[in-house]
């Protein structure tokens, strides 16, 4: 009577233990590391209750596929070059050319509108990019934003040029430029705006002096077979919440439908 219980025990104990390997292996390998800096709308606090629109959508088309999204803030270039060395397996708002060493699908998750934002009370006029010189600009380190700024910074130095970095360098810049350390910034418009907002400030304390439309922004991942899968599963889960409307709806709660 004894030996068949034992013998039952032993097989529970068993295929307990197969489970518990197995299901090791299977929650690592199911695993979705987002890193990028802090850009709200697009993504910010991991932990807050509206952690950035991207964010909301990777957790729609991933987590029900059984794919737990790890989202951490880190600086720009650090996140890129983590993806890259496939550290991580995505990171937020690339172009084109940022991604060159990554992956990325079909549907942009932007089609974004820099500007060049300066003080309400500044005389300063946009004529061209060598109108820029006798002004401190701040960008962020690693950012593109289109190719005849792009170039100005490359050859530009300090004090011409206030280059931030950190895990939340618009937030500084527009700190800096309401408190005049700077005299124009480049940034999104959703972004700017959005931390005026955030601080409490008036859009109207502020203007664009121009602004230019720039290359779409990806989810890009990194170049492994998993990336290629990830990818796949990003592009499609995209498409059908657009469809759904589902996308649209996610935008309204940022104050966003672009």
């Amino acid at each position: 009577m004894h030996r068949p219980r034992r013998k039952l025990a032993s097989k529970t104990l068993i295929l307990l233990g197969l489970a518990v390997v197995t299901g090791g292996f299977a929650a690592e390998a199911r695993v979705l590391r987002i890193r990028s800096d802090s850009w709200m709308p697009f993504n910010g606090d991991p932990a807050g209750e509206k952690p950035g629109y991207v964010i909301e959508v990777l957790r729609e088309i991933f987590e029900p596929q059984g794919v737990k999204i790890d989202y951490q803030i880190m600086p720009w270039t650090d996140s890129v070059k983590a993806v890259e060395a496939a550290q991580a397996e995505g990171i937020i708002g690339t172009d084109v050319t940022e991604a060159a060493k990554m992956l990325i699908g079909k549907v942009p998750i932007a089609e974004p509108i820099f500007s060049l934002f300066v003080r309400k009370d500044s005389p300063w006029k946009y004529q061209n990019i060598r109108s820029l010189k006798e002004l401190r600009l701040g960008v962020v380190e690693g950012y593109n934003y289109w190719p005849s700024i792009d170039e100005y910074i490359k050859k530009s130095t300090a004090p011409a040029v206030h280059v931030y970095s950190g895990n939340a360098p618009a937030a500084e810049a527009v700190a800096d430029l309401t408190s005049g350390k700077i005299d124009v910034m480049v940034e999104s418009v959703l972004v700017f705006y959005w931390s005026l907002k955030s601080n409490g400030q008036k859009i109207s304390d502020f203007r664009s002096a121009y602004s230019e439309s720039t290359e779409p922004l990806y989810v890009a991942f990194a170049k492994t077979e998993q990336g290629r899968e990830y990818t796949r599963m990003f592009d499609e889960g995209l498409v059908k919440l657009k469809a759904s409307g589902r996308f649209d709806a996610i935008l309204a709660k940022y104050g966003s439908t672009k």
